[in-house]
């Protein structure tokens, strides 16, 4: 599972399972969105239209750096606790210590 989002001018690419942070540019961005739900061909065709600056060499470069980051389990990696995940609402979970530290706003704002 991947989420992208863009904040303060970057294109940000996380992937969940394996705690990876990708910063891309705009076409990667784009690449990586459409990666999973469209063909390779249509991938080229869209990014050459829609930046017409990038060439068919560039978006290929840019497909295979993702199959090398998929093949390292850097991107688009298997959710290990996907399997667990309904079960873990089932179990009891009481609370059985609570600590509040009081002091950390204190000593933080004090000199000494």
């Amino acid at each position: 599972m991947i989420h992208q989002y863009k904040l303060n001018g970057y294109n940000i690419v996380l992937d969940i399972p394996s705690g990876s942070v990708h910063a891309v540019d705009e076409v990667a961005y784009d690449v990586i969105s459409m990666y999973e739900g469209s063909t390779r061909d249509e991938i080229v065709s869209l990014i050459t239209s829609r930046y017409p600056e990038v060439t068919e060499e560039d978006v290929d470069e840019c497909l295979s750096d993702i199959d090398e980051l998929e093949e390292a389990g850097k991107l688009f990696s298997e959710d290990d606790y996907s399997g667990v995940a309904g079960t873990l609402k089932e179990k009891n979970h009481d609370i059985k210590a609570l600590c509040l530290h009081v002091a950390h706003t204190c000593n933080l704002t004090c000199s000494y």
